[in-house]
């Protein structure tokens, strides 16, 4: 069957449902749960079963869109080998180091089995290409990891990493149609209708009280090495279908989020994958926004800056100017959330001290 977007995202939507649906009373029966603690929202224990579905619904689906089946086995070994790891974090809960050496590996197998490697930066600082030479795979590694950690730390509420996904993948997948990249756009719209039947279950919508259905770091990691290996792939190479930096906008938030986060815990000492409630979510909830406007507020702020990335893609911004750009961006981010954990305002109003 030839790649036809329109069938085979609603179908992998549909699929993913159903498996979300067959795998949820098996989740409650194993113990495979997400129960709550003070430093979660919901109150009942949930089925960790969701990033197992997404990827049962992407196997079954590139099996069955041929050439791309045999095509994506690397992508789908790395996958399952991040899967696997966070699905025994969640039950058994492992160690930051433990899961940050499954990480090279998962990136290791992206660069030697894969082929896909960051070997520059664009034109990052002036009109020239920036090329990494020998630093090129310690790079690609720092770099996926990076994403990784990034989307799995956007994964604290209701809908908010799922809507991330299918924002950037969606910009991703129509860039690589653009450029003719046909694989990638069809790994990307298997891995968008994927994750929207996830959406259905895990969103607060009107037949959702609350969420259905978590990722897990099972699903929050390997959708993680899913989007750093098409940013790294269609991002890289004379014939790359956008700019590094591009990528870098359409995935802005999170690795704004991270980066700050990241810098705040090695200041302090700590580790830092460690958890911690000073994330962009916590700080709409703790200045009292529910958990639907934090959702809808957070996937604005990603619009806009996925529309950055989208213009400057299309009307031939200079790079050096998109990377000053995001800069800006980052440097605003940093001062309005200092403000917001060092002096309890964010966006006009208090923060609960109890964060603090």
């Amino acid at each position: 069957m030839a790649f036809e977007p329109w069938i085979i995202l609603p179908a992998t939507a549909g699929l993913s449902l159903l498996l979300d649906l067959l795998l949820m009373p098996i989740a409650r029966r194993i113990g495979l749960l997400d129960h709550p603690s003070d430093r979660k929202v919901h109150r009942k224990p949930i089925p960790l079963t969701g990033g197992l579905a997404i990827f049962l619904a992407m196997v079954t689906a590139i099996t069955f869109t041929t050439p791309y089946g045999t095509q994506a086995w690397p992508l789908l070994a790395a996958s399952g080998l991040l899967l696997i790891t966070g699905m025994l974090d969640d039950l058994h809960e492992l160690s930051p180091h433990l899961r940050f050496i499954v990480q090279i590996l998962a990136t290791s197998i992206m660069i030697f089995v894969g082929g896909v490697v960051l070997t520059d930066f664009g034109s990052l600082l002036w009109n020239g290409v920036l090329p990494l030479g020998w630093f090129s795979i310690p790079i690609t590694i720092f770099a996926a990891i990076g994403v990784i950690n990034a989307f799995n730390m956007m994964d604290g509420i209701d809908g908010l990493s799922s809507m991330i996904f299918i924002v950037a993948g969606t910009a991703m997948a129509w860039l690589a149609l653009r450029a003719g990249q046909g694989f990638n756009a069809a790994m990307l719209m298997i891995a968008v209708g994927a994750v929207l039947g996830f959406f259905v279950l895990n969103a607060r919508l009107p037949w959702n009280r609350r969420a259905r259905i978590f990722l897990g770091d099972s699903g929050s990691m390997f959708l993680g090495l899913f989007l750093a290996w098409q940013f790294i792939d269609l991002g890289n190479g004379n014939d790359r279908a956008f700019a590094p930096m591009t990528a870098v906008w359409l995935l802005g938030v999170p690795l704004a989020d991270t980066t700050r986060l990241m810098t705040h815990r090695w200041l302090r000492g700590g580790s830092a994958l460690e958890a911690d409630q000073f994330h962009l979510h916590h700080a709409f909830l703790k200045a009292g926004f529910s958990v639907a406007q934090t959702v809808a507020a957070i996937t604005v702020l990603v619009l806009f800056t996925t529309t950055i990335g989208l213009t400057g893609q299309i009307l031939g911004w200079p790079e050096y100017l998109m990377f000053y750009g995001y800069a800006a961006f980052n440097l605003v981010y940093l001062l309005v959330m200092r403000r917001c954990w060092r002096h309890g305002r964010f966006l006009g109003r208090q923060v609960a001290t109890d964060l603090m």
